[in-house]
């Protein structure tokens, strides 16, 4: 998490959920709240591609995750987890409904449905959570209201990263710099190339999201619980931190890359790649 890391870590003061823990358990959650039960709050944060070799409490020598190393010290570190299904809408379609693949209908990358029978933060919304989204979502822009779909979130504020489609990130920076590209490095969005951001820090989509995080955190004052999602982008391409993060590492103390044995060479893909 490239800035706000320290600042976040300071306000949530709220009950804290791993989030795979958080999709284990949201179910229970459906039925109406009991007056004699205090709800709690549950926050459940992503990282876009953050693999768990890039984290100190998973052993990484070489990274700098003090705060995400403080939240696995206090709660649950998984050392087994899969995703069954390493492709993008189609994963995050899993985490939406609950359904793998194969009942929810995301077999492959393609926009997901408008609204499914369940959805967690519906779930939510529906037993009196007040659930709100900030950052990545993907799960598509709706032109007429020009806001992300919902699927049960009171509100939404996104950062897609997503060349066809105006989010809440690139209305806010076009109304700052209204000429200027807010990738500023010559990179595409998906470009696998890496380049330091080229703009002020204060302007990243991850400063945006820790920073829309913390200061909703600390604002806070309804009487609903709260089911906040924040869901950063990066490290998702394109590859591209502010200078002060790229210059705390040099190319050369970087572990060597994992490199399969040609296991590609033998498969009779006739795709488009």
């Amino acid at each position: 998490l490239q800035v706000g890391a320290e600042k976040m870590a300071e306000s949530i003061n709220m009950v804290i959920l791993n989030s795979l823990l958080v999709l284990a358990t949201w179910s229970q959650f459906g039925q109406s709240l009991d007056p004699q039960d205090k709800p709690l709050n549950v926050i459940f944060l992503m990282a876009d591609q953050l693999r768990s070799d890039t984290l100190g409490c998973y052993g990484s020598k070489l990274a700098q995750t003090p705060n995400i190393d403080k939240l696995a010290a206090g709660g649950a570190r998984f050392t087994n987890a899969y995703t069954s299904t390493p492709s993008c809408t189609p994963a995050r379609t899993v985490i939406l409904t609950s359904l793998s693949p194969w009942y929810n209908g995301m077999l492959g990358y393609g926009p997901i449905a408008p609204r499914y029978p369940i959805e967690m933060p519906r779930v939510f919304s529906s037993a009196g959570w007040y659930a709100y989204s900030i950052g990545k979502d993907h799960f598509g822009w709706n032109s007429s209201t020009d806001a992300g779909i919902s699927h049960g979130y009171n509100k939404t504020d996104i950062y897609d990263g997503l060349l066809e489609e105006m989010d809440d990130y690139d209305k806010w920076f076009s109304e700052t710099f209204p000429s200027v590209d807010s990738l500023g490095t010559g990179l595409e969005y998906n470009d696998y190339r890496g380049r330091v951001y080229a703009l002020d820090e204060y302007f990243h989509p991850t400063s945006w999201v820790g920073r829309k995080a913390v200061e909703f955190i600390r604002a806070y004052d309804q009487k609903h619980p709260l089911f906040l999602k924040i869901s950063f982008h990066r490290p998702h391409s394109p590859y591209d931190p502010p200078g002060r993060h790229m210059e705390k590492f040099r190319p050369e103390e970087m572990p060597k890359p994992y490199l399969g044995n040609n296991w590609d060479s033998n498969c009779n893909f006739s795709g488009p790649f």
